[in-house]
């Protein structure tokens, strides 16, 4: 999900095992949220993401926190991936 309101990129720890993605745990965000504060467990300084429309892409590298798994009432991992908008700036 792009989140137009986001100044930092989000992703849960599960989706970055299912990715292997580099996880930096010395790096760590204080998180501000609507409701609640959190820290993130660590960063992931350059994710590559491709954005494209059929005709043009674009690949740009970003910084993702990394947040725990969260799991619905099941039992079931939640995946989470909060793209920020700042690499349109």
């Amino acid at each position: 999900m792009i989140d137009s309101r986001s100044d930092s990129s989000i992703v849960s720890e599960n989706v970055t095992k299912h990715l292997e993605l580099k996880i930096d745990r010395k790096k760590i965000h204080r998180l501000n949220g609507v409701a609640n504060k959190s820290h993130s467990l660590s960063t992931i300084d350059s994710v590559p993401i491709t954005i494209e429309d059929g005709k043009n892409s674009e690949t740009i590298l970003d910084k993702f926190s990394v947040v725990p798994t969260k799991y619905d009432n099941n039992g079931k991992e939640l995946f989470l991936f909060i793209l920020s908008t700042q690499w349109q700036y």
